[in-house]
């Protein structure tokens, strides 16, 4: 069995479990929506605010050495070192750097400038910090499929619901808690899954963390810093400009969006260990029928979701409760920013699998610029609406930037059997314009029947229309 074939068992395999997990995707957004029912908006806006903060300091304490994990563990196999070097050596840093961030706001929780109920979630930081090294250690090892059961499932099941049981119990700090449960289950379970991976590992590494691992992570590390603070920049100036309660809302928009996210995510630690073992020879010649089917299973997923958040924003908006039913259309813009960033925007995976992270580190700077630039001109005038389009536009100059890199490395790794997926998102958008623009109205048994319609073709083409990328 050759590489590519090695490769495409791998991708195919992997592809599955992403599928399936998929289905246990939706769990945690479905718990999360009726958390802002139960909790209403302005709490679950400000949760969901603080919980952004305190993503973005736990990623900044891993100083990107977690993402190094997906391109430096395929090396090791290349250069006969231990199988497991690098991940203890970037776990105690990153857990170093976290405890002493998690003293210093627990220090300050005891002042008059940091609220008491910020110490749960300095707690959380430790294992925050702790599972991103241990899961990206075992996609790295070509096993993502312990990150998509863990984190996109137990975790993001098991916080929202404690922290239901405990607000029924009448338990204060009932969000704050359910977060630190859901992080202390998910980081020993990844615990357990690395340990099984890597029996021999040492607890406590004899050697310090190696200079390639370190200046290929610190850009990455700087590009998913400044990446957070893009994706939560347009939240926290909704707050600023619009109050708690719009923040609420965007805030159930922007979790109903990330579920397309996830998808898009899941095919990152598949593609990038894979590229990062191909030689130039193999990137020319064997990243296009790789890359082009990753793209395909991803943006399938995509549109068969985005068909039904088109049709029923309204609907899906008002499980939270009616108030959450505000300016639904922008629900649909954040739809096709996921769609761009998936379909045009992969292709940093590959940029990042190539060994060459400081370029994403600059179209990710450049794009934060934009989206504060955007943000400030369009939410005070437009609202949510313009809070989505001001996550749009940098998404688009994201793709366009990293695509013309790749042209100028004479890589093409878009194959010209990927027009059906270009033709799905734009008969999505055309169903979204003509939906938001020309009055039409659907009853509920026509929005019911069209989207079986589509599922049905949908079906039809998976099953009958075979591809070779």
């Amino acid at each position: 069995m050759n590489d590519l074939e090695t490769d495409n068992k791998f991708l195919k395999k992997s592809v599955l479990f992403n599928i399936f997990g998929t289905a246990l995707k939706i769990c945690g957004p479905l718990l999360t929506i009726l958390l802002a029912r139960i909790f209403g908006a302005a709490e679950f806006g400000i949760f969901v605010s603080t919980q952004a903060l305190l993503l973005t300091i736990s990623r900044a304490s891993t100083f990107g050495l977690d993402r190094g994990l997906h391109w430096y563990l395929p090396q090791n196999k290349l250069h006969n070192r231990p199988a497991y070097e690098g991940i203890m050596e970037s776990f105690w840093i990153t857990i170093l750097i976290s405890t002493l961030v998690t003293l210093i706001i627990f220090i300050g929780s005891f002042t008059s400038y940091i609220s008491q109920e910020f110490r749960f979630y300095a707690i959380a930081l430790i294992f925050y910090s702790g599972i991103y090294v241990l899961s990206n250690s075992s996609e790295g090892n070509r096993k993502p499929w312990n990150a998509i059961f863990i984190n996109d499932f137990l975790v993001a099941v098991l916080s929202p619901l404690v922290s239901i049981v405990l607000f029924f119990l009448d338990i204060p700090h009932a969000l704050p808690l359910g977060l630190l449960f859901g992080q202390v289950g998910g980081f020993f379970m990844h615990s357990l899954a690395v340990r099984t991976q890597f029996r021999d590992m040492p607890i406590f590494p004899a050697k310090k963390i190696t200079k390639d691992l370190l200046l290929y992570s610190v850009p990455i590390g700087l590009t998913v810093f400044v990446g957070n603070l893009l994706m939560r920049s347009t939240l926290w100036m909704v707050l600023f400009f619009l109050g708690a309660k719009a923040a609420g809302v965007y805030a159930l928009m922007i979790t109903i969006s990330n579920g397309l996210q996830t998808i898009r995510n899941g095919f990152n630690p598949i593609l990038i260990p894979v590229v990062s073992e191909m030689s130039e020879e193999r990137l020319k010649t064997d990243i296009k029928p790789i890359f082009s089917y990753c793209v395909s299973m991803a943006t399938l997923i995509q549109i068969v979701i985005g068909f039904f958040i088109v049709l029923f924003p309204e609907e899906i908006m008002s499980i939270a409760g009616k108030n959450f039913v505000v300016q639904p259309k922008a629900l649909g813009i954040l739809l096709f920013f996921q769609l761009i960033a998936t379909f045009f925007g992969m292709v940093n995976t590959i940029i990042d699998g190539i060994g060459k992270s400081v370029v994403n580190l600059k179209v990710t700077l450049l794009s934060l610029a934009l989206s504060l630039i955007s943000g400030f001109l369009l939410i005070p005038s437009f609202g949510l609406f313009g809070a989505a389009l001001s996550m749009l536009i940098p998404g688009i100059f994201s793709a366009c930037y990293n695509n013309v890199y790749l042209f100028k490395r004479n890589l093409r790794p878009y194959s010209r059997k990927l027009w059906v997926e270009l033709v799905w998102i734009v008969a999505l958008l055309v169903l979204y314009v003509v939906l938001n623009t020309q009055n039409i109205h659907l009853e509920m048994g026509q929005k019911i029947v069209f989207y079986v319609s589509i599922l049905l073709v949908l079906g039809v083409q998976f099953i009958f229309y075979k591809r070779k990328f």
